[in-house]
């Protein structure tokens, strides 16, 4: 490695939180490691930053080639400044039910603290609940802290620090699938897939999951069998992930509500 390789730093779409943060991040560095093995570059460390994105320090004169591997894998934060309206881009919600306004949306932008507000209005609309609260909507179709979310840009107004956004249609159609599948599921946010699988194993109830679904990166949706509930594996993986986010999303329940609005 040269002696004049500059010390580059990155932040990862990817976030690490939760109970098992470490845990993620070990998994991220052996990821990089393994990535890295056969080029000249180096990660010095590892860590999040205050909106839990994965922060790297990277050294060598592949930085840049390993740089873009990693935009592969773990998805890249973007630039304010390179935002384009009508555009898609990859976020988490934060801070869901704590404003009645609307919903920000964490894009991974750390230049000026920014994350992207989806106004009330534009959510009573897409999700077809005109005159219900952010907090009605929130709950009946589980639009939680965490929860991976694709949305489209509608304006950035950088003197304001203002960013005005959608979600996605892929997102609505995920919504929307969902809803009209008889199966239940089981969101897991904070976790690694190997973690999941093995208290799927320790409970017995690998079985009883059709498929285990990323939503994000540490970030899953598993679906039941049609004749399992989502609340019974909650109690039985809770336990064995204690302190890892975990929601219901139940189509009869999400229908019930959404129809008691209507």
């Amino acid at each position: 490695m040269s002696r004049n390789s500059l010390l580059t730093q990155i932040v990862l779409l990817a976030r690490a939180y939760g109970a098992y943060r470490g845990r993620i991040l070990e998994t991220v560095r052996s990821s990089v490691n393994s990535l890295a093995s056969e080029l000249d570059v180096e990660l010095l460390k590892i860590g999040t930053n205050r909106k839990d994105h994965i922060v790297l320090s990277l050294v060598g004169e592949d930085e840049e080639f390993l740089t873009n591997l990693l935009g592969q894998e773990y998805g890249l934060v973007p630039e304010v400044q390179i935002l384009l309206p009508e555009t898609d881009y990859s976020g988490s919600i934060v801070d869901s039910g704590k404003v009645g306004y609307g919903l920000y949306v964490d894009l991974g932008i750390v230049e000026r603290n920014l994350d992207a507000l989806i106004p009330l209005h534009i959510i009573r609309k897409q999700f077809e609940m005109e005159d219900e609260s952010l907090r009605r909507i929130a709950d009946t179709f589980v639009l939680v802290d965490n929860l991976p979310v694709d949305v489209s840009i509608e304006s950035v107004k950088r003197d304001e620090k203002k960013i005005e956004a959608r979600f996605a249609s892929s997102f609505i159609t995920r919504i929307h699938n969902w809803r009209t599948d008889e199966r239940e599921r089981l969101l897991v946010l904070g976790s690694t897939k190997k973690m999941i699988e093995i208290a799927l194993s320790k409970s017995n109830h690998s079985e009883d999951i059709v498929v285990i679904e990323k939503l994000g990166h540490f970030e899953y949706s598993l679906v039941c069998k049609r004749s399992t509930r989502a609340s019974g594996i909650l109690s039985a993986i809770g336990p064995l992930l204690r302190g890892v986010p975990m929601h219901l999303f139940i189509p009869s329940e999400v229908e019930e509500k959404f129809s008691a609005s209507t």
